[in-house]
């Protein structure tokens, strides 16, 4: 279906306009304020806590960049805290660190300022995992044994 809705909004370019300016306005209402996302085209809020990586200076998707300073604080803006320390720290309060092992494909710089919720409908990303424990299942033993102590009480 994915692939059918593409070649359609494909074919009718000024439909695709409008779709777009549609999704992007309902993500507006909903991600922007909830979890200040920064409309990057593929959305990855259910793997990071809910804490939008976009948000790092450098814009980093598998992680902190190596630089950060003493107390989690970012190294670009020493007075902000690291997002990726926060999106840990949600993380493991949530019991979702398995979320953080995936590795996610480089950012797709076409997609900026496009709605995830049609890049998703779209086939041009994938869905979020809602579930840990799907994530879980597609990890080698000995992290998802780990992930899966995390979580018990």
């Amino acid at each position: 279906m994915s692939r059918r809705l593409d070649a359609y909004l494909k074919a009718r370019p000024a439909l695709e306009r409008r779709l777009n300016a549609v999704a992007l306005l309902l993500e507006d209402l909903v991600k922007v304020p909830v979890f200040r996302c920064q409309r990057c085209g593929e959305c990855l809020l259910s793997h990071t806590a809910f804490i939008c990586c976009q948000r790092c200076p450098k814009r980093l998707r598998n992680g902190a960049c190596g630089g950060t300073r003493p107390g989690g604080y970012c190294e670009v803006y020493p007075e902000r805290r690291c997002i990726w320390y926060c999106i840990h720290a949600r993380s493991r309060s949530l019991g979702r660190t398995a979320m953080l092992t995936e590795r996610m494909t480089p950012h797709q710089w076409n997609l900026e300022k496009t709605s995830a919720w049609l890049n998703v409908f779209r086939g041009r990303i994938r869905g979020t995992a809602l579930f840990v424990s799907r994530v879980v299942s597609k990890l080698d033993t000995r992290t998802a044994d780990r992930a899966l102590r995390e979580r018990e009480p």
